[in-house]
């Protein structure tokens, strides 16, 4: 029947579009518009297997519909309508009539087996007014001319067969097409329904007919036709008796009214016209209770956490990545370097979302098991659906990429050591050029730059024809002196402009038997730091078959090759680039260290600034020491799904995830440190495999009370394995290989293995609509616990009430939702933490060597528990035009495996045990709003998160008050410590007056320096107090524009970068007092540090000078530990807020009338995109990103700590999507 309308009958539609599917559907539309190890064998055999799979379901789906002629009818007094129903539902026909033509209520019989319609139609209308003809698969009953009678309604069956053909298209009101949506002629039942791009073609009786246009979730409208041929039609969507639909636990869709936890959904549309090469980046600000931190660099890692950190391990803070159903790897970040390669999460392709759906609490996630504790991604891959016939779409976008925000830098002195310099071979003693005056020093304590005078520096020509810099070269000559002036730029002028091209075509299909949808994507991006770039290739193929009514098959496989010449290092070290502008002075010219060998030593001695603090040359490391990748992942599912009756079904499932990883490391000639170079091989293999049973009942007592109970089963089985070789020197210079080694090769290997058995159970009861009960009950067998405690069992509980149905409210009430839960969910441990392990080690002369771990294991390991209670609301106003979500959680984390540190003398640095407590609870509010909506013309939309979390340390294990996280700069740490907050950040600080007129001023010594504290005090916190973003979209006719900001307020982080930047007199606070000195005066008296100074038994003033030199006080000392007295050590001094408002991510878009391009192609939008175009921050923080002053570490980031962090960058570029 179609809807909207009392008066249609025999319908001709086979709409079988719902409103449930719009949302993501629409999304859709609008993007369509818009080397290693790995085993040939086996990965041949995957590829095949792609391969048979698209071809069998493009066969299958491309195949035309059958005409069925015949039909099987058991049908006793029944009305001629419910006959012709039945038609309608097992064939392609449908029926054409006027309802005074037909009497739809005569009762007739009906008993045929596999006869043709046209014969049944004969029987039913045999004896009635009512005849009928058939053209194509419409079947026209008309009435019969009865001689006599005069009947003036009588129309011959000329005039009643459509005479005038209608052309036309209806989309929403962003210009994406409406598929399936229908199309009647008014008082009829001619009609027909769009294609899958919006477009119609229907026959009508008279040229100033009307036609009624409706679709699911949209008003209809009548288009009175005026003689027009060609028409277009934009439906508006309304906003009253909406049932939106998301993608929950096991990948089963249900509607969010009827929900008893939070759940957030973000369209891939959201995330593939302003897209980041790494997925997880994409969606910061865009959900509720979610921080994210990234390291910067093409392709780094990136942390996401969702209502704070539950468990004490660092690393063990991630949530579950569930694709299409099945849960994948996110092996998660393993760097066997200081390089980052990232993680399996960061690999997933933008493009081919459909949508995202971020379950936060335990009662959302709890059917996924152990390693949903921390919350579940479920992202659910575009599909060829609703489809009619082929369609292919087109995608692509370049962005640049440029530095957002960098360190500034004095530009008033240069190199040298309390205003001395004087150059000559710049540190290389071994040369046979006689020592300068602090040339070889890395900072820049020397004299005034841009005064006029004339120095030899290593970039200045010399009477050899050479620079001065080419050290090794004994014919360089003298050095000319040239100006001693200042290269403002000249730490940024090393970055570049990165390029970003991202280019995607896909095909997809479909007809009433099955669909498919095959996607190629190519991201090619070259970073901002030379020589860093990262290609990402990746095939993906989803596709479905119904073999019959019951029974259906789906797959899905995803094939993605990441290849890396260079990945980017970070960290305190001399192969990171952050390190070197550290060490760099500021009259250093770098474009001349571009040409990075020394003339005449090409390929065995790099040229350098310095070859006395001797650093590498940055292009020269850049460009020769190479951190390269070749990742090949295999990743998807295969589900079979039968219905033994309309109530109960059974879905089979089985998925993998895959992955080979080769990752070739250079070192080459004269690297500082490896002066013979070096190669090294890592491999690493990780493979996760999941099989699935799905046992549905769904059934309804009545008409009030529906139920779902269902019953299921999970096996999962991982295996991961690494090796390495590494070749310690090269006998060859510039041959890469293990085997071109000049010292013993090393090489070592491990592997692993873990299993989890699970069963699981569910009910979902429905009463009236309105009330909604979930309970959940899930038990796990993992095979890293002890036999005696290797199961544990875990329930969740559910409930939600739709108030306004239970009470009378206002009419401008639309929705008012009370929802509440509790759950619990298990977690286990990672292998191997029962019994002590043994690794191999060279030998000790003729005998074997076998070494255990560091860390004492315990056979009597129990599970984890985490506890989850939400209390929550959602509430609509005004048709759906305000919406306002409200959460509180209290989240309790027991049972922590941790590990405890134990004294040296035990050989052992910490014995693994369960302990600990953590609570985190918090608030989230989501908001949603339409201000305005003009018709057809403009709508503003508005979208605001907020949320706050609190994680705090309840208990630890018995005599243990505080446990070490990370600790990856040089004095501070990361400590849980009872009674405080989670992610509290301790270390040095200053001492201070404790009482009386001085109280809390710093202390100055007697040597002039800040004296520090003799243990750790508590600095802050690297977790901020609130996060919240605003989006704003603004619709006018085919024009959009999309802005979010996103916000973080509170936190705090410790910068390396800064301790050492300003010490080293390069950061521009290194300039303060000695830039107020006279010229040639900034290093004569000495420089007092404002404080705190005890004289006999009394605090005073320790610096006493008003004019910004520092040259009056109590203890002085000198201009270098001047600075470096205040900061060196003193983790306090290096503390910086971590507030930040930034303008994340902006969208200009239009969307062409498919007659610009005379419908060649069709649906083409073009946008202009940005991503984090601006940064605010504190005043006391001028030099860094909070978002990227991470560290990074073997297993990822680390927050909290910015240690030689690569500056975040901003991008702008274009988007093209069309469609053919």
């Amino acid at each position: 029947m179609l809807p909207h309308s009392p008066n249609y009958y025999g319908v001709i539609l086979n709409n079988k579009t719902t409103f449930k599917h719009y949302k993501s559907m629409k999304k859709l539309l609008i993007l369509k518009r818009r080397s290693g190890s790995f085993s040939k064998f086996s990965l041949k055999m995957k590829l095949s297997t792609i391969l048979i799979l698209v071809t069998f379901f493009s066969l299958q789906a491309s195949t035309t519909y059958s005409q069925r002629n015949k039909i099987t009818l058991n049908m006793h007094n029944v009305t001629v309508k419910s006959v012709l129903d039945q038609i309608e539902s097992n064939t392609d026909f449908r029926f054409v009539y006027k309802l005074k033509d037909v009497d739809l209520n005569k009762k007739v019989d009906v008993k045929v087996e596999d006869e043709l319609v046209t014969a049944v139609v004969d029987r039913i209308f045999k004896y009635s007014g009512t005849s009928y003809y058939v053209i194509d698969q419409q079947i026209f009953l008309v009435q019969k001319k009865v001689e006599g009678t005069g009947d003036r309604d009588y129309q011959p069956i000329d005039n009643i067969l459509q005479q005038f053909e209608i052309k036309g298209s209806v989309t929403d009101q962003d210009g994406a097409p409406l598929p399936g949506a229908s199309i009647v002629e008014k008082g009829t039942t001619n009609g027909t329904q769009s294609d899958f791009d919006g477009n119609f073609t229907i026959s009508v009786s008279e040229a100033n007919t009307i036609l009624v246009v409706s679709y699911l979730g949209f008003s209809s409208k009548e288009i009175p036709l005026a003689g027009k041929s060609d028409i277009s039609i934009a439906l508006s969507e309304t906003s009253d008796n909406l049932d939106e639909v998301v993608v929950t636990a096991l990948g089963i869709s249900r509607e969010k009214k009827g929900l008893g936890y939070a759940v957030q959904e973000i369209q891939g549309g959201d995330l593939n016209e302003a897209r980041e090469s790494n997925f997880v980046n994409s969606l910061a600000g865009k959900v509720a209770g979610v921080n994210i931190s990234s390291a910067g660099g093409v392709g780094s890692s990136s942390r996401i956490v969702i209502r704070g950190e539950s468990s004490l391990n660092f690393g063990g803070n991630q949530p579950l990545y569930v694709i299409d159903g099945v849960p994948t790897g996110n092996a998660g970040t393993s760097n066997s370097t200081t390089a980052d390669y990232g993680s399996s999460s960061a690999e997933i392709n933008p493009a081919d979302i459909e949508s995202v759906t971020i379950l936060k609490g335990a009662a959302a996630s709890a059917l996924y098991g152990s390693r949903a504790s921390n919350g579940v991604i479920v992202i659910t891959t575009k599909s060829g659906k609703n489809n009619t016939g082929l369609g292919i779409n087109v995608n692509t976008g370049t962005t640049l990429e440029s530095l957002l925000r960098f360190p500034k830098f004095q530009n008033e002195f240069g190199q040298g050591l309390n205003g001395n310099y004087e150059g000559s071979n710049f540190g290389a003693s071994f040369s046979i050029y006689p020592d300068g005056i602090r040339d070889g020093y890395d900072e820049s304590w020397g004299p005034r730059l841009n005064v006029g005078t004339l120095e030899r520096q290593f970039q200045s020509p010399t009477l050899g024809g050479m620079r001065g810099g080419d050290v090794a070269n004994p014919n360089r000559g003298e050095v000319i002196p040239t100006p001693w002036i200042a290269y403002p730029n000249n730490m940024r002028d090393f970055f570049k402009t990165g390029i970003t091209n991202f280019n995607n075509v896909a095909l997809s299909g479909g007809n009433d038997k099955g669909n498919f949808r095959v996607s190629y994507t190519n991201l090619d991006q070259s970073g901002t730091v030379p020589n860093n770039d990262l290609k990402r290739n990746t095939i993906a193929f989803k596709g479905g078959y119904n073999f019959n009514d019951k029974f259906r098959a789906d797959a899905t496989v995803s094939y993605v090759n990441t290849t890396s010449t260079n990945r980017p290092e970070t960290g305190y070290g001399r192969n990171t680039i952050m390190y070197f502008m550290n060490w760099s002075v500021r009259n250093m010219d770098i474009d001349e260290l571009r040409d990075y060998w020394q003339e005449g030593f090409e390929g065995t001695k790099q040229f350098q600034y310095n070859y006395g603090e001797n650093h590498n040359n940055p292009f020269f490391y850049q460009y020769e020491n190479t951190k390269g990748q070749d990742k090949h992942r295999i990743f998807g599912n295969v589900s079979l799904n039968y219905d033994f009756t309309e109530h109960l079904s059974l879905m089979l499932r089985a998925g993998t995830d895959m992955f080979n990883d080769f990752r070739p490391q250079r070192w080459a000639v004269s690297t500082v440190g490896i002066e013979n170079g070096r190669y090294q091989e890592v491999s690493q293999f990780y493979e996760e495999r999941n099989y699935d049973f799905l046992l549905a009942y769904k059934n309804s007592l009545g008409k009030d009370f529906n139920y779902n109970i269902s019953a299921g089963g999970n096996q999962l089985k991982v295996e991961g394995r690494s090796s390495f070789a590494q070749a310690p020197e090269l006998l060859v210079p510039g041959v890469y290989t293990v085997a071109n080694s000049a010292a013993n090769i090393v090489a070592s290997s491990s592997s692993y293995e873990k299993a989890v058995n699970s069963l699981y159970a569910f009910a979902y009861l429905d009463y009236l609509g309105t009330y909604y009960l979930d309970f959940t009950a899930r038990n796990d067998w993992s095979s890293t616990l002890p036999a005696s405690n290797n199961s544990y069992f875990y329930p969740s509980m559910s409930f939600s009430a739709l108030l306004n149905n239970t009470f009378k409210m206002p009419d401008w009430v639309s929705l008012a939702k009370l929802r509440v839960g509790v759950a619990q969910v298990g977690s286990d441990t990672g292998p191997y933490n029962l019994i002590d392990t043994f690794g191999f080690q060279q030998p000790w002369g003729d005998n074997y060597a076998l070494v255990s771990g560091n860390s004492l294991k315990n056979n009597n390991l129990k599970p984890e528990n985490v506890t989850t209670y939400e209390i929550g609301s959602d509430l609509r106003f005004f048709n759906n035009r305000l919406g306002l979500d409200l959460t509180y959680y209290d989240t309790r984390s027991k049972d922590q495996i941790i590990g405890i540190p134990l004294a040296a003398s035990t050989s052992y640095t910490s014995r693994v045990i369960n302990a600990g407590e953590i609570q985190n609870k918090g608030f989230e509010i989501m908001l949603s709003a339409t201000p305005v909506q003009i018709q057809d013309t403009f709508k503003w939309d508005l979208i605001l998160n907020w949320s706050k979390n609190e994680g705090k340390v309840i208990e630890l294990a018995d005599g243990i008050t505080s446990i070490t996280q990370s600790a990856p700069g040089e004095d501070a740490s990361i400590q849980a410590r009872v009674g405080e907050k989670m992610g509290a950040i301790w270390g040095p600080g200053y001492k201070r007056v404790e009482s009386g007129p001085m109280a809390g001023e710093i202390i100055i010594g007697v040597d002039g320096r800040a004296q520090i504290t003799s243990e750790d005090i508590h600095l802050g916190n690297f977790n901020p107090d609130w996060i919240g973003s605003v989006t704003n979209t603004l619709n006018f006719k085919k024009i959009s524009l999309s802005a979010l900001v996103d916000v973080r307020y509170g936190g705090e982080f410790i910068s390396r970068f800064y301790n050492k930047g300003v010490g080293a007199g390069q950061l521009i606070e290194s300039g303060d007092g000695r830039s107020a000195r006279p010229v040639g005066q900034e290093y004569d008296d000495p420089y007092y540090i404002p404080g705190a100074a005890l004289v006999g038994n009394e605090y005073v003033l320790n610096s006493t000078s008003t004019d910004g030199t520092y040259s009056e006080g109590v203890y002085g000392t000198d201009v270098r530990s001047f600075y470096k007295g205040q900061l060196d050590h003193i983790s306090e001094a290096q503390l910086f807020d971590g507030t930040y408002v930034k303008l994340r991510e902006l969208r200009l878009g239009y969307t062409f009338p498919d007659k610009t391009f005379r419908n060649l192609v069709k649906d083409v939008r073009l946008s202009l995109v940005g991503r984090n175009l601006f940064l605010w921050t504190p005043k006391n923080n001028i030099h860094f990103d909070p978002e990227v002053a991470v560290a990074t570490s073997g297993n990822g980031i680390i927050p909290g700590f910015e240690n030689m962090s690569l500056p975040s960058t901003k991008s702008i570029g274009f988007n093209l999507s069309l469609k053919f």
